[in-house]
């Protein structure tokens, strides 16, 4: 039996950042990852398909162009596209055992199971802690349709070198939303199912609806309100059958599970840790503590009751590493943190929606302006851009900013600024800001 400090399960941005920073304290410290070594937003998530959304995003910018200066055909090159990505990830599991191996950190590939509340079984290996930090990230939520194995995930479609001619997406989340704009830059034909009638729920739906508008635009066929009943293959097609009914039926190449991700639990055998659950999660403290066993904390995706976002995940990773170094003291706060959806255009998001601020019994005015046919849109070509800001009455304080259009994924984290640090709106006017930009343009119209 192999003895450690801590044993931090999972090496993502969570997991990398606890464990090399509780090793700098002079801890004794194992690692283990059942997966290739690196986490999500590395290798499967965030970063890659940034890249890929970069590519998209220069196409659409230059076909919003044409007619207005611009002349000539242009295309995204899947395959080529595939493999500029791959510069970028194929590195990084080699550069992060090395990472680990010159910082001291013993590292274990394979499941981890729990045999008590402090003992892991790793393949033939026996580990025993005092801490032990669960960060494994999310994983697609599992459909109980008809046909479920027939899907495709978003990790595979990172890793496809073709690009099939006809695309159908299950969700219209984050996944299904960004990686349908990139296909259909890339000239597929697109469709995505979406169960409810309004998708996207963190962000704002008004605002959210100018975005399906100009999703459509670009060709992608969105069927709100039509829950996917089956899925058949048949030879090198799947019919998706859909509707309450089942009576709507799509014939496509490729069926992308883009419907949700659930924390990643899997085989860790959480009842022979005394770990509780609520049947979906494990259950936390304010301290990013098991309630049942103190020896556990968790943070990243895994934390169903967070923000599944990177920034999110590192900032927990702090909170879980003065916990473990100093006594329960940190707690996480989520106050204004952005998202972002990279679409074209981006629909960015910080602090409260309007549904939100009225649960919580907050007094604000809010300034709604579609901006599609201002100066900074226009000049690029684009149609669809808009604002909507909360202000509290009582503070004059923002409390929430939600916007549409071009460089919004960056102007997001001035408002996010503005909301943490409790700012009178007045300041925005009384600042001087860089012109013409689309900022400046965002101030004009709350102020």
């Amino acid at each position: 039996m192999q003895t450690y400090d801590l044993i931090v399960l999972g090496s993502g941005v969570a997991g990398a950042t606890i464990a090399a920073t509780c090793r700098s304290a002079d801890w004794h410290v194992a690692l283990v990852e059942s997966r290739v070594l690196g986490g999500t937003c590395a290798l499967r998530g965030c970063n890659p398909k940034k890249v890929l959304v970069a590519a998209a995003e220069a196409v659409d910018r230059v076909r919003h162009m044409q007619g207005k200066g611009i002349a000539g055909a242009i295309s995204l090159d899947w395959p080529e596209l595939i493999g500029f990505k791959e510069t970028f990830t194929e590195a990084i599991p080699e550069k992060t055992a090395q990472k680990f191996s010159d910082r001291g950190v013993d590292i274990y590939q394979g499941q981890p199971r729990f045999t008590d509340t402090n003992t892991l079984q790793v393949a033939e290996q026996t580990l025993r802690a005092k801490q032990i930090v669960i960060a494994t990230g999310a994983k697609p939520r599992a459909l109980d349709i008809p046909g479920a194995e027939y899907l495709t995930t978003s990790d595979q479609v990172l890793e496809m070198t073709s690009l099939p001619d006809d695309l159908l997406f299950i969700g219209a989340g984050y996944i299904s939303l960004e990686l349908a704009h990139v296909a259909a830059q890339a000239g597929a034909h697109v469709t995505i199912l979406e169960a409810l009638p309004q998708p996207l729920k963190q962000f704002d739906p008004d605002l959210v609806d100018m975005l399906l508008q100009a999703s459509r635009e670009k060709g992608i066929d969105i069927h709100l309100e039509t829950p996917v009943a089956s899925i058949e293959k048949h030879g090198e097609t799947f019919m998706v059958r859909a509707g309450n009914d089942g009576a709507q039926t799509f014939e496509v190449e490729r069926v992308i599970h883009g419907a949700g991700r659930v924390p990643n639990l899997d085989g860790l055998d959480l009842e022979a840790g005394g770990i509780q659950t609520d049947g979906r999660q494990i259950v936390v403290n304010s301290y990013l503590q098991s309630v049942s066993n103190p020896a556990v904390y968790i943070a990243g995706d895994v934390n169903a009751s967070g923000i599944p976002l990177t920034p999110v995940a590192s900032m927990e990773a702090g909170v879980v590493v003065t916990n473990l170094l100093e006594g329960n003291s940190a707690q996480p706060d989520y106050t204004g943190v952005p998202s972002v959806l990279f679409t074209s255009p981006p629909l960015a998001s910080a602090g409260m929606t309007e549904d939100a601020a009225q649960q919580a019994g907050r007094a604000y005015e809010v300034v709604f302006q579609d901006t599609s046919s201002e100066n900074s849109t226009r000049r690029l070509g684009l149609h669809y851009s808009g604002l909507k800001v909360l202000i509290e009455k009582e503070t004059h304080h923002i409390i929430g900013a939600h916007l549409l259009g071009h460089n919004v994924d960056e102007v997001i984290n001035i408002f996010t600024l503005l909301i943490r640090a409790e700012l009178d709106v007045s300041a925005l006017k009384e600042t001087v800001w860089a012109f013409p930009t689309v900022f400046d343009y965002h101030v004009d119209a709350i102020v």
